[in-house]
């Protein structure tokens, strides 16, 4: 089974993950680079989940995660959600 990841977690490897919600919209993905924070949804909050589908090849070029309407960036002065387990999920 895929680790998945929550909000305010760091990134662990650039590539595309799979946005799962919280019964409030359909799966879809964004690309997001390592060793930043995983964002968290406008709606649903900390209740939102990540899973990598396609990691970057190293060297790759990918542009900074930006806040959407969807999505907005982790607050640096906000502790990350409490992992449960060692795996992020």
């Amino acid at each position: 089974m895929p680790a998945t990841y929550k909000p305010g977690e760091v990134v662990p490897r650039s590539g595309i993950y799979r946005i799962d919600h919280d019964a409030h919209r359909l799966m879809h993905e964004a690309t997001l680079i390592a060793d930043s924070r995983f964002p968290r949804c406008k709606q649903c909050g900390n209740q939102v989940r990540f899973t990598l589908s396609k990691a970057a090849r190293t060297g790759a070029y990918i542009f900074p995660f930006r806040s959407t309407e969807i999505l907005e960036e982790y607050p640096e002065s906000e502790p990350p959600v409490a992992a449960v387990g060692g795996s992020g999920g």
